[in-house]
């Protein structure tokens, strides 16, 4: 089984299936449009971006926005998989995990007979980025919980919080709708530089969070195909259909920091408390918990 659709950043339309695979072999992405089917591990050792998704590189290939896909599969508890593609990015859907999700529940899991592995966090963990307000801290607990709070300043969009007790349990009905967000006073900026050309209203949320001339409506307007009557107000959504959470915003950013820890390479036990986090910041903890893993 498989779904396809546009990359949010390349714009390429892509095909994507997940394929069941041995045990301990973990998670692979596998380009099968290009000459010799290379594969890419979902392993932090192989991050090369972090801009607005997190792109993974191996031998000059290339995939990018792989933590929706990757979320989908640790909220399902699949620890072994081979996700096949032929493009550069997976497909980003209605900008959620739940059309993986899906996917992979038509599909069917099953148990193997080797013992997963997990990492457990046995003393407090803490990561601050000293530029930004950004910090991420681990406590001991006894599964996977998540933490999270943001604060954009905006009217309906000021401090955001979320919290799940156990991502197995959770992911499915309370993260994994929640799809991907951006503020309008980026829009321009983001396409300027290459990125969000697949980005639509039908697969991102679209937050106003500046004061919009009239000018500027008409060009918004023509731009994500709404009426030119639309009420371009602080704090608002674009999307004609709403939210699917009142805080859909801050339970994206859970479903990306799990879809980054996935790049670990092993499920991690533990409390997150996460504050402002982003893609950069969940990879530079990755990074830091393997250090230590190292040692």
């Amino acid at each position: 089984m498989s779904v396809d659709g546009i990359g949010l950043h390349t714009g390429v339309k892509s095909t994507l299936s997940i394929a069941p695979s041995i045990e301990n072999s973990g998670i692979v992405f596998k380009r099968i449009d290009l000459k010799g089917e290379p594969t890419i591990p979902a392993d932090v050792d192989y991050v090369v971006n972090t801009n607005r998704g997190t792109t993974l590189e191996r031998n000059g290939v290339s995939i990018h926005t792989v933590e929706h896909v990757l979320a989908a599969l640790r909220g399902l508890d699949v620890d072994n998989a081979t996700i096949e593609l032929d493009g550069p990015e997976p497909p980003i859907m209605d900008g959620s995990a739940l059309p993986f999700v899906q996917l992979l529940k038509e599909a069917g899991t099953f148990q193997q007979d080797a013992i997963s592995q997990t990492f457990k966090i046995v003393e407090p963990f803490h990561y601050k980025d000293d530029n930004s307000e950004i910090e991420i801290h681990i406590l001991p607990y006894n599964n996977t919980k998540i933490t999270f709070f943001m604060d954009y300043g905006l009217t309906k969009f000021g401090l955001q919080y979320a919290s799940i007790e156990d991502v197995k349990n959770e992911f499915v009905k309370e993260i994994a709708p929640a799809r991907t967000f951006g503020l309008l006073s980026e829009v321009t900026t983001l396409k300027q530089d290459g990125l969000i050309k697949g980005g639509e209203l039908d697969n991102a949320i679209i937050v106003v969070d500046k004061k919009v001339s009239k000018k500027e409506q008409g060009i918004l307007s023509k731009l994500f195909g709404l009426n030119e009557s639309q009420i371009f107000k602080n704090g608002e959504v674009l999307n004609k259909d709403g939210l699917r959470f009142e805080n859909e915003p801050v339970r994206h950013k859970v479903l990306d920091l799990i879809g980054d820890l996935t790049l670990f390479g092993k499920p991690i036990i533990g409390h997150f408390i996460a504050t402002r986090s982003g893609h950069r910041s969940n990879i530079e903890l990755i990074r830091k918990l393997r250090q230590i893993v190292k040692s």
